[in-house]
């Protein structure tokens, strides 16, 4: 028999001695909507199917644990294991996020001496007029030179991670061991530095985004 809101409520309670169905149930249900997702992204095409399903387990037990954690939070509006989807769908994209930039070290582009204008290479293959290149190339030049000369250690990384890699405030931060605004902060100081820098220099910032078109 289905379980209706409070049932689930009541049953899942450290105090219920129907808890352990309760979770298992529930985590049966969760597995399969997160199995269900994991299948659909692009990214996780080359695992194999027993990969995906590890991955599912281990996501829906960690969210049982935030549903755990918010029972009292649940307000009745939708079917509890609706509400119960949502955090496990919610916890799974976060931690497939993270993960994607477990490895990824912000000291990375300070130590390894990459310069700006080879992580910004155009693809192979990708051609431009001589002149607009031998131009281009100049600015890189001075780009780089005015990052690596003008901005802290804590501003570059800050800036290169989120304009260049791409990667996620929330994880910036994480990474800084700092908090989202700090990280806004930083990226804000970098931008304006850069922006007096290149002025200084006679380089319009329009001007520069068209030779990068």
């Amino acid at each position: 028999m289905e379980r209706t809101n409070a049932v689930w409520l009541e049953d899942l309670r450290d105090s219920s001695p129907n808890q352990t169905d309760a979770v298992n149930q529930l985590l049966k249900h969760l597995k399969r909507g997160v199995f269900a997702y994991l299948r659909t992204r692009s990214d996780l095409g080359q695992l194999a199917e027993a990969e995906l399903e590890q991955m599912s387990q281990d996501y829906a037990q960690e969210a049982i644990l935030k549903v755990k954690d918010n029972l009292d939070k649940f307000q009745g509006k939708s079917k509890f294991t609706t509400w119960a989807s949502k955090i496990a769908a919610n916890h799974t994209i976060s931690e497939l996020r993270r993960a994607k930039w477990r490895d990824y070290s912000l000291d990375a582009l300070t130590d390894s001496g990459t310069s700006l204008q080879e992580i910004f290479a155009l693809p192979s293959g990708q051609n431009h007029d001589p002149d607009t290149e031998n131009e281009r190339r100049q600015v890189w030049e001075i780009l780089d030179e005015v990052i690596n000369r003008d901005l802290t250690e804590r501003q570059r990384q800050a800036l290169v991670a989120v304009t260049v890699e791409n990667m996620p405030i929330a994880e910036v931060a994480d990474r800084l061991e700092t908090n989202p605004n700090n990280v806004y902060k930083l990226l804000h100081d970098a931008r304006l530095k850069l922006k007096r820098s290149l002025q200084a220099l006679d380089l319009n910032s329009d001007y520069i985004l068209q030779l990068f078109q």
